[in-house]
């Protein structure tokens, strides 16, 4: 950690479906030395994403649509590319980061940055000021790409936040709420919310980017956007751990289901040939690719993997930025060889 210059860290290994162990390390605070504990609160950026995509999957596995429905008929506004006027966007496109809706890193950077100092937007008006034609901040060459829906993949922070919209006009409550009352709840998830000011402010990590020039940490501040269910959730590692394991037991926790096997089977299918949603592989050596996903933000660096077929899995949260891909897979190597920790559950 010293040497990657990474201030606190906390991990948790998966085995076999279950918690084997957890580790806590560093710190949650520098200036007031406070350490990274099991009750340390981490933004887990775009990791988010994984329960984005669990919470409209409920609502598929309960019939409300079919993921190659045009999302278009479940909301107020059309939702087209300004390229392909006549090509529907579907939710599948939206979990497979292929809708064609681009990131204006023009419009959002000063939001996910932290130097946007207007008043708040609802995830709602956000929305439709962006992808409808006439809104406010809607640029036809800037939001959208030339392929049509569907042809290319293009990372869009937008497409799931839109995918956490719809969540919240299917099933007729706040996004947020939706996820506490039928995701959170359900898994014991009780240090985890996707705002911080609803959260324990002496629990949350606070985010620090190393400078190389000064040889120092500088302090961050706790960021929120308004494409929040892309990636502002905040939570534990023994709460982001229980999502884990319910994921790689189809859905079940403690013996109930809370997503339905087949939407993880539909995002993460043990035959990989078959194409998978919001998920990406990573391959951990030359015989086992694993499901994963990971997130990164001024000041945080977050991983979480695991293998459909072993069940094993690993969770790693930090308020530190790691970006060099070979210290990112010695970190996870090292973290997943371990048997137990000394600091560890």
């Amino acid at each position: 950690m010293k040497r990657l210059n990474i201030p606190g860290l906390a991990v948790a290994k998966i085995e076999a479906g279950e918690v084997a162990w957890t580790g806590h390390f560093g710190f949650q605070n520098l200036e007031k030395q406070i350490p990274v504990t099991g009750n340390t609160i981490f933004q887990i950026a775009s990791i988010s994403k994984t329960v984005t995509a669990a919470a409209i999957m409920q609502l598929a596995a309960k019939g409300y649509f079919s993921l190659d429905d045009d999302v278009s008929g479940f909301l107020p506004f059309s939702v087209r590319s300004s390229f392909h006027p006549r090509k529907p966007i579907t939710f599948r496109q939206l979990l497979r980061h292929r809708s064609s809706i681009r990131d204006n890193f023009d419009y959002l950077l000063p939001f996910w940055e932290g130097k946007y100092k207007g008043p708040n937007i609802s995830l709602d008006i956000f929305l439709q000021n962006y992808l409808a034609i006439g809104g406010s901040n809607y640029h036809k060459d800037k939001n959208f790409i030339q392929a049509a829906p569907g042809d290319r993949f293009e990372y869009s922070n937008m497409g799931y936040a839109l995918l956490g919209y719809l969540v919240e006009r299917i099933s007729k409550m706040p996004f947020d709420e939706y996820c506490q009352k039928n995701l959170f709840s359900p898994l014991e998830m009780r240090q985890t919310n996707w705002f911080p000011d609803k959260m324990d402010a002496n629990r949350l990590a606070t985010p620090y980017i190393f400078s190389d020039s000064l040889k120092v940490y500088q302090r961050q501040q706790q960021s929120t956007f308004p494409d929040y269910p892309a990636g502002q959730l905040r939570c534990s590692i023994g709460d982001l751990a229980r999502f884990l394991v319910c994921w790689t037991n189809d859905g079940k926790f403690e013996g109930k289901s809370i997503i339905d096997s087949v939407a993880v089977q539909t995002l993460t299918p043990k035959d990989m040939s078959l194409g998978f949603h919001t998920w990406f592989l990573y391959l951990f050596n030359t015989e086992t690719p694993m499901y994963s996903h990971n997130g990164h933000g001024p000041g945080v660096s977050t991983y979480m993997l695991y293998d459909p077929f072993s069940k094993n899995g690993l969770v790693i949260l930090m308020n530190g930025e790691l970006s060099s891909y070979m210290d990112r897979r010695s970190l996870i190597n090292l973290l997943y060889q371990k048997r137990s920790l000394s600091a560890g559950k």
